[in-house]
């Protein structure tokens, strides 16, 4: 009975644990919004093009430019629709738990 006691507190912690880690993780989360939305919105206006363009003709030197690449922008929003999968598929698991809404 002690052992059963123990191991369920156990599980009890590690997942209080891990929603105090996940509530972080999504603030944060949600912080990142507006950037998400000035890079998405930046990457293919004229002014990436031009920024690109003069990236690759070595007027601009010594600076992170991943955002000039073809695929940064892109791979970003392809790992958020990834989460958002995830997201849905732990919503739909968790279906015993009443939600707010």
């Amino acid at each position: 009975m002690i052992e059963r006691i123990q191991k369920n507190e156990e599980r009890l912690d590690n997942t209080l644990q891990s929603i105090k880690l996940l509530e972080e993780a999504l603030s944060a989360f949600k912080k990142s919004k507006k950037n998400i939305d000035l890079v998405n919105k930046y990457y293919g206006s004229k002014n990436w093009f031009k920024d690109k363009e003069a990236y690759e003709n070595n007027e601009i030197t010594k600076i992170k430019a991943g955002i000039l690449s073809e695929d940064a922008v892109w791979n970003m929003n392809e790992e958020i629709a990834d989460l958002i999968i995830d997201m849905k598929e732990i919503v739909k698991s968790f279906n015993k738990i009443k939600v707010k809404e």
